[in-house]
């Protein structure tokens, strides 16, 4: 079910089950892409979400070209958490590879290329989330994420959130692929297709265009491949790169998880 019309890709992460017979919390975590088209309807929808943070994970010049709307006087803390990844400073030879072949599966190297940097580039993000999730208190929940799509750097993020309170792997996998079902993608076709335009010099194929703007299993699983490569296994991930040590996960599964 969609809850926001106007931001297709907002989502409750509640309801998913984990190995041991639990289900994640609705109403604590939710993920989204960018909130700055928000009609009034979905304005106060959200006002009654009452939203304590958000984790932006957009690039200061993402968050200018489409800042985000919020209700009058319901607005949340927002944590500006932007996650590098501008193909053309982090990988130009990918670049060039590009431009000689731009076609569906040029765009999808470059994909997997581009979330195989994910565990390293969202470390920071990674534990800036855990701890919002884990204070004592509890002021900084509900808690949304997002990104300008909700696909990318918002769907390894939850990824790893779901991951570290035992959701079980297809069901981790479920989520990240309902990015798919997103009703409105025309605007975030716009802005890939400028950017491919001025990548290449020249309009992209639909097929390239496709291929970047969908959530796909390989895409996901070149992030994860990476996190075996140099951890061994997620678990170790969370441990090693991102800090969380059992009592924590715990804490954190009796705050994210029902019965």
């Amino acid at each position: 079910m969609t809850l926001l019309k106007t931001a297709p890709n907002f989502r409750d992460i509640g309801g998913l089950p984990t190995g041991d017979g639990r289900r994640t919390r609705a109403g604590v975590v939710y993920r989204s892409d960018a909130l700055d088209a928000l009609n009034a309807d979905d304005l106060q929808r959200l006002a009654g979400l009452s939203p304590r943070v958000c984790c932006d994970l957009r690039s200061d010049g993402e968050r200018l070209q489409r800042p985000h709307r919020w209700p009058a006087g319901a607005a949340p803390r927002v944590l500006n958490l932007a996650v590098a990844t501008d193909i053309r400073v982090l990988m130009p030879d990918l670049v060039r590879e590009l431009r000689g072949n731009a076609t569906a599966d040029g765009a999808a190297a470059l994909m997997r290329h581009l979330y195989r940097d994910l565990p390293t580039v969202c470390v920071p993000v990674l534990k800036q989330v855990f701890a919002l999730l884990l204070d004592e208190h509890g002021d900084h929940l509900p808690l949304v994420v997002n990104c300008t799509a909700g696909k990318d750097r918002t769907g390894f993020v939850v990824a790893m959130l779901l991951n570290a309170v035992g959701v079980a792997e297809d069901a981790v996998l479920a989520d990240y692929l309902r990015s798919n079902d997103a009703s409105s993608r025309d605007s975030l076709r716009d802005k890939v297709a400028g950017l491919l335009h001025g990548l290449l010099g020249a309009s992209a194929p639909p097929e390239m265009l496709a291929a970047i703007i969908a959530a796909r299993e390989d895409y996901l699983a070149a992030a994860l491949g990476k996190i075996a490569a140099d951890h061994g296994s997620v678990d170790a991930y969370l441990t090693q790169a991102i800090g969380l040590d059992d009592r924590q996960r715990e804490r954190l599964a009796s705050r994210l998880l029902i019965h």
